[in-house]
């Protein structure tokens, strides 16, 4: 297995490292796991490749209302800890061996795609944020970002591409694009939009995006996500604002 490693981190064990590292990082994995693919676009099973390749152990329990005021959808344990599970009895504290990840059981009964970029953000936590007992990933972020945020968008940036591989993903979508007639880079939304306030920008994009999340078998959203990461699509608010005009640059 290709390890992490980085020049510096936070006291608190949070790697300073850019967005495009940890896509170098996850994209090296991935070859060393499966080289094809790296050369076709298709679907990563998180699960065989966190278990199989990332040596960690995932068990499913109920933790997500297990702590006040946090939603949990999944942890990673480096040491044998103590966690608080809900059973039908109630709740109970379970030890569980370093190495183990934790997945919410209602996380596994979700959309795939949900599950599948949960099981490997988690695998991200593995592999990069070992200092401490756990990582405990919430559902929301806080507005202003703590050292755990930093952590939390690392282990998104890695989940994403762990499935979404630039290699692929980058000629694919840049392939979709042309398809669709936004061979100059531009597509405006329609002046007279009613649900202008209420509709997200990428809406027009939607077949797009819906032919990326079946080919690697993730949400729309975190295929979004991506693009943008990936500078292949991009919000341009117009000039005349009077209008609700937003445009949108698709490379």
């Amino acid at each position: 297995m290709i390890k992490f490693s980085c020049r510096s981190r936070k006291r608190d064990g949070t790697p300073v490292v850019s967005d495009l590292e940890v896509m170098a990082f996850a994209e090296a994995q991935v070859w060393d796991y499966r080289p094809e693919l790296l050369k076709e676009p298709g679907k990563l099973n998180a699960l065989h490749f966190v278990e199989s390749y990332l040596k960690a152990t995932v068990d499913v329990q109920s933790i997500r209302h297990v702590v006040p005021g946090l939603e949990i959808n999944g942890i990673t344990l480096f040491q044998d800890s103590m966690v608080t599970v809900r059973e039908e009895d109630g709740l109970v504290g379970k030890v569980f061996p370093a190495g183990t990840i934790i997945i919410d059981s209602t996380v596994i009964d979700m959309d795939d795609g949900f599950t599948q970029f949960t099981i490997c953000h988690e695998g991200g936590h593995f592999c990069m944020h070992y200092q401490g007992d756990k990582v405990m990933c919430r559902v929301t972020e806080q507005r202003k970002w703590t050292e755990t945020d930093f952590m939390e968008h690392q282990a998104n940036v890695y989940a994403a591409s762990v499935l979404m591989p630039r290699h692929t993903f980058v000629p694919f979508v840049m392939d979709l694009n042309r398809k669709a007639g936004h061979k100059d880079g531009i597509f405006v939304r329609p002046k007279k939009d009613p649900l202008y306030r209420y509709r997200h920008w990428y809406t027009f994009l939607e077949e797009i995006g819906a032919k990326v999340a079946e080919t690697y078998g993730v949400s729309e959203s975190a295929a979004f996500v991506h693009m943008k990461r990936c500078g292949l699509i991009r919000a341009v608010e117009s000039e005349d604002r009077s209008v609700y005009i937003r445009k949108g640059i698709a490379v």
